[in-house]
C-alpha cells in the first residue's frame, strides 16, 4: 500500500470515521483490477469478505484463501495439520465470549492449551470450555521494585486534562510474567516444547475474524510470526505471536530481558508497549513476519457485535486505563505525581 493511503487510512480510523473509509475502500475497488496485499488487507478489515468478494475481480491465492477464512459461515481446513501449544495469559475477560471463534481460528490442527493465571481468577469451568487445557495459578509477586525503578527512569506523562501516568505502565511486568509462567508451564505438566510444530501466545480476549494461515510461508527457527491489527508507534503489538519451539521460547522470556536491559536503558518517551518488544525483538535477533488474520480484543463492550463490527480500538477502554493508573500513582507513588 502507498504511503499516502496508508497514512490517510490511519488517520480516518484514529478519528473513527469508518464511514468515511468504507467510502474510500469502494472507490478504490471500482478502480482498481488488482490489490497489492497490504491494499488487500485494508480493504477486507473495512468491508469485510462479502463486499470484497463480489467487488475485486482478480485475485491472488492468498486472497482468496483470507476471503474464505474471513467469511464467518465458512470453514476453511488447512492443507497440514499441525500440533500446537497455545498460551493463554492475562484477564480472563469475554473469555467464553471468544472460544468460538478461538476454535475457529485453528481448525483443523491439534491444539493443547497451557494457562497461566494468578489465584483465584480463572474459574475451571471457563477453561473447560477450551477441551484439552492444562492451568498453572501463581501468587502475584512483588512488582515494586521494577515499577520504581521505571518510574524513575522514563518519567511521567501528563495529557491536557490533568491525567498523569507512568511512561512505562506498571502493567507491564505481570503480563510478561505470566507470559513466561505460561511457556514453562509446558514442561511443568510434563511435556517439551519441542513437541510441538508451533507454539502461540495469545490473551483471553483474543477474538478472531479469519482462521490461522501460514501455508505460504515457512518459518525459519528465529522467527515469529504477528497480526499486525494492534501494531503501533512503530513497533509491534503484543496480543499475539506464534513461531516454532525455539523462537516463541526466546519471545517469551522478554519479562527477563525487562527487569534488566531495559531497566538500565537511557530515558525515553518513547517506551510504549509496542516499542519495547520490537526492541527485544532487534535485540534477541528475532524476526518479524507480519500477517492480518483479522485480530480483535473482545473488550465487554463489545461482546454481542458480529465479528465484522467489532472495533479495533475502544476509547473507553483506554480512558479507563488511564484513570486506574493515575489513581495507582498517586496512591503508591506519591513522590511522582
Amino acid at each position: 500500500m502507498k504511503s499516502l493511503e496508508k497514512k490517510l487510512f490511519e488517520k480516518l480510523a484514529k478519528k473513527g470515521w469508518f464511514t468515511v473509509a468504507k467510502i474510500v475502500c469502494r472507490f478504490q475497488l471500482f478502480s482498481k483490477k488488482h490489490l497489492s496485499e497490504k491494499q488487500f488487507d485494508q480493504y477486507l478489515t473495512t468491508l469485510g469478505p462479502r463486499e470484497v468478494t463480489l467487488k475485486l475481480k482478480n485475485k491472488t491465492e492468498r486472497q482468496k484463501r483470507k476471503l474464505t477464512s474471513f467469511n464467518q459461515d465458512n470453514l476453511r481446513k488447512p492443507t497440514k495439520k499441525l500440533k500446537i501449544a497455545i498460551l493463554l495469559s492475562g484477564q480472563p475477560r469475554s473469555l467464553e465470549n471468544c472460544i468460538d471463534s478461538l476454535q475457529r481460528f485453528f481448525y483443523g490442527h491439534d491444539v493443547s492449551y497451557f494457562c497461566h493465571s494468578w489465584q483465584g481468577q480463572v474459574l475451571p469451568k471457563q477453561l473447560a470450555l477450551l477441551g484439552k487445557y492444562q492451568l498453572v495459578e501463581t501468587e502475584s509477586p512483588d512488582f515494586s521494585e521494577y515499577e520504581y525503578e521505571a518510574i524513575k527512569t522514563f518519567g511521567i506523562k501528563k495529557f491536557g486534562d490533568g491525567t498523569k501516568v507512568p511512561y512505562v505502565s506498571p502493567n507491564v511486568f505481570p503480563m510478561w510474567f505470566g507470559v513466561q509462567k505460561a511457556f514453562q508451564s509446558i514442561e511443568e505438566h510434563n511435556q517439551k516444547a519441542d513437541d510441538f510444530d508451533l507454539i502461540c501466545r495469545m490473551r483471553y480476549d483474543n477474538f478472531w475474524i479469519g482462521q490461522f494461515d501460514c501455508e505460504d510461508k515457512i518459518l525459519a527457527e528465529n522467527e515469529v510470526m504477528i497480526d499486525h491489527n494492534y501494531n503501533g508507534y512503530g513497533g509491534y503489538g503484543d496480543q499475539f505471536a506464534i513461531g516454532k519451539p525455539q523462537a516463541m521460547k526466546i519471545y517469551c522470556n522478554l519479562y527477563d530481558w525487562l527487569v534488566t536491559e531495559f531497566l538500565k536503558g537511557e530515558s525515553s518517551e518513547r517506551c510504549f508497549p509496542e516499542v519495547m518488544l520490537k526492541d527485544y525483538m532487534t535485540f534477541s535477533g528475532l524476526k518479524v513476519i507480519q500477517e492480518n488474520f483479522g485480530l480483535r480484543l473482545l473488550r465487554p463492550e463489545f461482546v454481542g457485535l458480529s465479528a465484522h463490527k467489532i472495533p479495533l480500538r475502544s476509547h473507553k477502554a483506554s480512558s479507563e486505563r488511564n484513570a486506574n493508573m493515575a489513581k495507582y500513582l498517586a496512591e503508591k507513588y506519591p513522590e511522582f505525581v
